[in-house]
C-alpha cells in the first residue's frame, strides 16, 4: 500500500465522518467565530493525544 492510497482512504474516512455529523447536527458550525473554530480543533487534538 502506497502513501497515496493510504492518504485518500484517511480522506474518504474523515469526509464520511463529516456527512454523518453533519446530518446529526446540521450546519451550526458556519455561525462560529474563527477562535471559536480553532479552539474546538485544538480540543479535539488535544483528545487525540491523550489516547496515545
Amino acid at each position: 500500500m502506497n502513501t497515496e492510497t493510504q492518504y485518500r482512504q484517511v480522506v474518504d474516512r474523515c469526509k464520511a465522518l463529516f456527512l454523518k455529523k453533519n446530518q446529526d447536527y446540521g450546519t451550526a458550525w458556519r455561525i462560529l467565530r474563527l477562535p471559536s473554530i480553532t479552539d474546538q480543533i485544538l480540543i479535539m487534538a488535544q483528545g487525540i493525544l491523550t489516547l496515545q
